[in-house]
C-alpha cells in the first residue's frame, strides 16, 4: 500500500500522459523539426571561409593527434574540442565539421520554452519562432565559429538567473 505522501516516480506515469498532445506541443514539434530540418539540410554545400578553415584546420590537428595550443587572439577551446569530437564519432568532413554549431543552434531555437513562466505560452513560441526564422541565427548555426556557442550560452546563463531569482537556490548560481 502506498502512503499518499509518497512522491511518484516518473516511471509510474503512464507513456500516454507523456503523449498528451496540446496545440502548445504540436507547435513545439513543428519548431523543433523545422530547426532541425534548416540546420542540416545541406550542410556541407557551402565552401569554407578563412574562419571556417582556421577552426576546422585546430579541431583536425586535435583530432588526429597533432593536439592544441590555445591562442588568445582566437576563440576558447570549446569549438575546436566539440568539432574534435564530432571527428572522432562521424569522420572528419565538410558536414561533421559544422555539426556541433548546428546542434546548439537547435538547442537555441528550443531554449524559449523553459522561459515559458516569464513569457508565457505564447511569447515562447513566438521567440522560438523568431529564433528558427532568424537569418543571423541560422547563419551561425550552420558555421564552424564561436558565435552560437556564445549566443546560447548567454541566453543558458539568462535562465540561471531567471530560476535563481525566482526559486532562490543555491544551484542556479
Amino acid at each position: 500500500m502506498q502512503v499518499e505522501n509518497e512522491r511518484k516516480s516518473f516511471l509510474d506515469t503512464p507513456v500516454s500522459a507523456w503523449l498528451k498532445l496540446d496545440w502548445e506541443r504540436a507547435l513545439l514539434i513543428v519548431i523543433i523539426a523545422a530547426a532541425v530540418l534548416t540546420r542540416v539540410w545541406d550542410l556541407s554545400y557551402r565552401a569554407w571561409n578563412h574562419d571556417e578553415a582556421i577552426h576546422t584546420d585546430w579541431s583536425w590537428n586535435l583530432y588526429t593527434g597533432r593536439g592544441y595550443q590555445h591562442n588568445p587572439i582566437y576563440h576558447g577551446p570549446l569549438l575546436y574540442h566539440a568539432t574534435a569530437f564530432v571527428f572522432f564519432l562521424l569522420g572528419d568532413n565538410d558536414f561533421s565539421a559544422r555539426l556541433p554549431n548546428t546542434t546548439f543552434g537547435i538547442i537555441l531555437v528550443i531554449l524559449p520554452f523553459f522561459f515559458r513562466k516569464w513569457l508565457g505560452r505564447k511569447g515562447a513560441l513566438v521567440t522560438a519562432a523568431m529564433l528558427l526564422i532568424s537569418p543571423a541565427v541560422m547563419y551561425y548555426s550552420r558555421f564552424n565559429r564561436h558565435d552560437v556557442y556564445v549566443e546560447l550560452f548567454v541566453v543558458l546563463m539568462a535562465l540561471a538567473i531567471f530560476k535563481y531569482f525566482d526559486e532562490r537556490q543555491d544551484r542556479w548560481l
